[in-house]
């Protein structure tokens, strides 16, 4: 009968681990013990295997709704009371993950989606903490692609506190449902009206907050608007107003609603209705939509004094600081430019003879400045992200900066580096040849190794000698090493009248 090579199991190629000399016979002890240490590592290489863990965390997931049984079976696999074994995973606490995408489901999204999910259902997750949600008529939506133009919204059924990864619905521009998220709730497409316009009318918004929290509704409700009275204000840049009446399924107001928000506004009260806070990312609209909830709250505790006796900021002033905001910080933006690249592109001239006749390419050089890019908001946002998964919320969030050094520093030690005779005359003479080029640091052959022991007193020699132990002894070389204790006295005396 044929044999037939049996594919690896749960990711793991059993075959791989075998003997060669399987084959041989053994001892019947030995092969018990080599048979029991086989078993040993497929249990560890499974064990330490990502998806086994994130498997184990699903069935404890599903165990916390009753299934004591499965408790029951983890308990007497891992020795320990069924009341800890929930203890053990952060998937069994009180709070649901955001990041409920594990495993072989992760296969099913394109690149970056599962990303762009996490980041948006975190940020459901923050206004539901920061106590701005506004029931189920809310909504935020998020860009997938420009050429696609399909979008990332909440279902219509679920509290910001519910939503997940999976959770979120995939619709297109007319809010017709492309892929439906873990749930059997649809969209509320009469609110996803506002978000489409906008996205239709400024490809360059990528996702759209409604804040409907009492004092943005509050200030939104009266003539004056939002007043630049701080600094959470300015940093807004350009606020808009529009009559909102709560629909826009007239062509009219469509138009209406696209030539107030104008071409660089990314903040818009809604009157009577609250505001809509856009961004280029997700980052960046999270950081309007905080700063005009601050903004908010203060100019409602100024009011009652009367709009005459408060001092509003400068336009002047009010540019200055909107230009601060959308730039990092000192520190960073000369490690920005430090990293920048230049990249060159050039054409050359096929052959003088064209050139002459008027045949031949121009030659053309361009000069581009390559350096990471500054997210408006990026780093508070990462700041969020780093509660959220303290707390156990699981964001599935990738750190641009992490808090941890992936490599810490070397603890510095004086024994590796010892003195050297020379002191100030050697390095100003090593400083001279390396700015001159003549030397280069790392270099052993003209003098660049500064951890030589140049003040010893000992003398290496080479000394031939004969071997030993053989009838036709040859002669072999050795370094002899003569220390200061056994040179003759003379030549101690000499040493160190040469120091000296």
């Amino acid at each position: 009968m044929t044999e037939v090579e049996q594919p690896p199991q749960n990711g793991i190629d059993l075959s791989a681990a075998e003997d060669d000399d399987s084959s041989k016979a053994r001892p019947a002890d030995i092969e018990q013990d080599m048979r029991e240490m086989e078993r040993r590592k497929r249990v560890e290489a499974i064990m330490s295997s990502k998806l086994f863990r994130e498997e184990l965390e699903r069935i404890v997931d599903s165990a916390r709704d009753g299934a004591t049984g499965i408790l029951q079976q983890l308990s007497d696999i891992v020795g320990v009371p069924v009341s800890r074994v929930g203890s053990m995973f952060k998937a069994s606490s009180c709070m649901m993950p955001i990041n409920d995408i594990r495993g072989v489901e992760s296969m099913g999204y394109a690149k970056g989606e599962k990303i762009l999910r996490c980041k948006l259902a975190a940020t459901f997750r923050l206004l539901d903490l920061y106590g701005w949600t506004q029931g189920l008529g809310a909504q935020i939506t998020a860009r997938l692609k420009v050429d696609q133009e399909y979008f990332l919204v909440n279902p219509y059924g679920l509290l910001y506190h519910e939503i997940t990864a999976s959770a979120l619905n995939k619709v297109d521009m007319q809010g017709h449902i492309v892929e439906q998220g873990t749930t059997n709730f649809g969209v509320n497409k009469s609110q996803f009206v506002l978000h489409s316009v906008v996205h239709a009318a400024r490809p360059d918004i990528r996702c759209a907050i409604y804040i409907g929290c009492s004092p943005v509704v509050a200030i939104s409700s009266i003539k004056a608007g939002l007043l630049p009275l701080t600094k959470d204000a300015c940093v807004l840049g350009e606020v808009t107003t529009f009559s909102y009446t709560g629909s826009l399924f007239d062509e009219e107001e469509r138009d209406k609603l696209v030539r107030n928000l104008g071409p660089n506004s990314k903040v818009m009260l809604l009157t009577n209705y609250g505001a809509l806070c856009c961004g280029e990312t997700i980052e960046e609209a999270f950081f309007a939509a905080c700063h005009i909830v601050q903004a908010c709250e203060t100019q409602l505790k100024l009011l009652p004094i009367g709009v005459d006796n408060l001092v509003l900021i400068p336009e002047e002033s009010r540019k200055v600081i909107y230009e601060h905001s959308r730039r990092p910080p000192e520190d960073l933006e000369k490690k920005f430019a430090a990293t920048a690249t230049v990249s060159e592109t050039t054409k050359t001239v096929d052959d003088e003879t064209a050139e002459k006749e008027g045949g031949g390419t121009i030659v053309t050089i361009t000069k581009t400045s390559v350096s990471p890019k500054w997210r408006v908001g990026g780093a508070e946002f990462e700041a969020l992200m780093r509660m959220l998964d303290n707390a156990g919320f699981r964001t599935g969030y990738i750190y641009r900066h992490p808090l941890v050094k992936s490599e810490p520093p070397k603890p510095k030690s004086d024994v590796e580096l010892p003195p050297a005779v020379s002191s100030l005359g050697y390095l100003l003479e090593e400083e001279e040849l390396f700015r001159q080029g003549i030397w280069k640091k790392g270099d052993l052959r003209k003098g660049g190794d500064r951890s030589r022991w140049l003040n010893s007193p000992n003398v290496y020699q080479k000394v031939e000698v004969l071997e030993t132990g053989t009838p036709d002894p040859k002669k072999i070389t050795k370094v002899e090493i003569i220390t200061f204790e056994d040179k003759p006295e003379q030549q101690q005396k000499s040493d160190n009248q040469i120091e000296a």
